[in-house]
């Protein structure tokens, strides 16, 4: 009896069957910190683009429907160089007026209120012109920022630090991982006339890169006020700088699209487009192993991008519609390429998961209208636009340009042109040129300093239109072109030939408004073969030809890009 109750005591419950025995799940693997840097270049009080572009880039609503979009919050580092709210003094868009600098203060503030709304996650450098408003230092003050400049003290009383170290979180909210941010500034002398005395770039740098080291960064990132060559100065000057972001673009195509990440010295050199035209974004995806101790850059394992994925599909998808047509093909070719697609497109949808101790990821985003939209930045610009329509109505009330000198010719609009013109003025109605100031009107800018200009005839010419003064001038007019016409009325001829007016337009007249900036497709035949024609300078177009016109090479341009942007109050 007692054997057998020994015997049971090892048994299950009655009726429980033998146990089941089987392999072991192994534990789940601890998830990757994943985090984004995203890096500007200098901003100079841009809140939207021109939209007159067959790709306007840049836009507060797009850059951070970008920022809240596939970003975690609590992951991610915004950087900028400095130069984020002020206009360069010396480019298009520098205020010369108190009007001007009044538009630019409230650009200004939607600007910085946006960005500060990023808390922790921003850190922003100092630039020249962030004090070359009359505000000067006080601009700073007025507009505060997690503000970093490591080869000057001379901001220190206004908030201003030699670096910051950002905590990244990791999957059980402590801190996993820290990044530090430095920046520098070039030293110009025109930087050290805004400024004052700057310590040469890398020596501040490598001081203030060993001492976020010392004080437990794990990436390290020198933000470069200046040209990417001053970056490429630092990066391989500085032991230890991670990553170097270049903050100004040189050239028109840089200023909008800047360029791809480049390995330098120890790290990598970054270059976004100017104006939040381009940003680049670094994603880095980290093996919880290696948090322990970061591996540097040169064992980071590259990932390509989304966009250069996109670009691969397509040429796979290209290079299999050619052999698929060809009977001759090789069918073992055909599939390998089949297999490729396959596995590239398995690693598009998010099936492949980054691999390695760390895995980066660089792209360089457009800030388009594609994008999702931040209702934030979006209420700003309505504000910002509703703001300007109401101060500049009241400011430029009754304001006009000053008289033309005695002798000299007065703007007179397109309605007397017509009078004795009717089939030019019919043919210019055909045109672009015709709805400019409507295109305004749509979108409550027709009182915007920026815009205005190039959208009225003889704007702030003698005799001419001004801000709120425009009647009878609307529009890129006859003047426009051929000169103001009060002369020519009176004398319309002289000795049988026309008197006191342009007969053609040389292309600087069309460059005035027609720059790359704000007009991509320009090309002054093309467009030539759309503003002439029947009753308009018909033998002159005829002596051009057949060839593309400014409709064709827009249309071209919007085709390009995926089409137009939608016009948006």
């Amino acid at each position: 009896m007692t054997s057998a109750i020994l015997a049971c005591a090892t048994c299950g419950p009655a009726g429980s069957g033998p146990t089941k025995t089987g392999p072991v799940e192994p534990p789940a693997a601890p998830p990757r910190l994943t985090l984004d840097l995203v890096a500007f270049a200098r901003v100079m009080g841009a809140v939207a683009p021109c939209g007159c572009t067959t790709e306007p880039l840049g836009g507060l609503q797009y850059v951070f429907g970008y920022l809240g979009h596939d970003i975690d919050p609590q992951r991610r580092l915004v950087v900028e160089p400095g130069g984020l709210l002020i206009p360069d003094p010396k480019g298009p868009e520098a205020p010369h007026d108190e009007a001007a600098w009044a538009q630019a203060y409230q650009r200004a503030g939607a600007l910085q209120e946006r960005f500060a709304s990023l808390g922790g996650s921003l850190v922003s450098g100092v630039g020249a012109n962030d004090l070359s408003s009359p505000l000067a230092q006080e601009a700073l003050k007025r507009w505060p920022l997690p503000r970093v400049l490591a080869n000057s003290r001379a901001f220190d009383a206004l908030g201003v630090v030699p670096h910051r170290v950002v905590d990244i979180p990791g999957a059980d909210g402590k801190p996993a991982l820290q990044l530090g941010v430095t920046a520098v500034h070039e030293t110009s002398p025109e930087a050290i006339k805004s400024l004052g005395p700057l310590e040469p770039t890398t020596s501040a740098a490598k001081r203030e890169v060993a001492a976020m080291r010392a004080a437990g960064a794990d990436v390290v990132i020198v933000l470069v006020h200046g040209t990417r060559a001053a970056a490429v100065e630092v990066a391989e000057g500085v032991p230890g700088a991670d990553i170097v972001v270049t903050g100004i673009p040189e050239g028109t195509e840089k200023a909008r699209l800047g360029a791809p990440a480049t390995r330098v010295g120890h790290g990598w050199v970054l270059e976004p487009g100017d104006q939040a035209q381009t940003l680049t974004r670094v994603r880095l995806s980290i093996d919880p192993s290696a948090l322990a101790a970061m591996p540097g850059p040169d064992a980071w394992k590259i990932q390509p991008s989304a966009a250069a994925q996109a670009k691969e599909l397509e040429r796979l998808d290209a290079r299999l519609a050619k052999f698929r047509a060809d009977p001759a093909a090789d069918a073992g070719y055909i599939a390998r390429l089949e297999q490729e697609r396959a596995a590239l497109a398995t690693a598009m949808a998010g099936d492949a998961a980054p691999s390695g101790a760390v895995a980066v990821t660089f792209e360089q985003q457009k800030i388009t209208c594609k994008l999702p939209v931040d209702a934030a930045g979006a209420e700003a610009l309505h504000s910002y636009d509703a703001w300007v329509a109401t101060q500049n109505q009241q400011r430029f009330a009754g304001v006009k340009p000053p008289p033309p000198a005695k002798g000299q010719a007065s703007y007179i609009g397109g309605e007397q042109c017509g009078a004795c013109h009717d089939k030019a003025e019919e043919h210019w109605a055909s045109t672009r040129h015709a709805g400019a100031y409507d295109t305004l009107v749509k979108v409550n800018k027709q009182f915007d300093l920026s815009c205005v200009g190039c959208h009225v005839t003889g704007f702030r010419q003698p005799g001419g239109s001004e801000v709120v003064e425009v009647a009878g001038l609307e529009d890129v007019q006859c003047e426009v072109c051929h000169g103001p016409g009060s002369i020519h009325a009176e004398t319309p001829e002289k000795a049988g030939k026309a008197f006191g007016i342009r007969r053609e337009a040389a292309v600087d007249v069309c460059l005035g408004c027609h720059t790359a900036e704000h007009s991509d497709t320009f090309n002054y035949e093309a467009y030539l073969r759309d503003v002439l024609g029947a009753g308009h300078g018909a033998g002159r177009r005829a002596l051009l030809g057949d060839g593309p016109t400014g409709r064709e090479l827009r249309a071209a341009g919007l085709e390009k890009a995926g089409g137009a942007c939608p016009k948006q109050m």
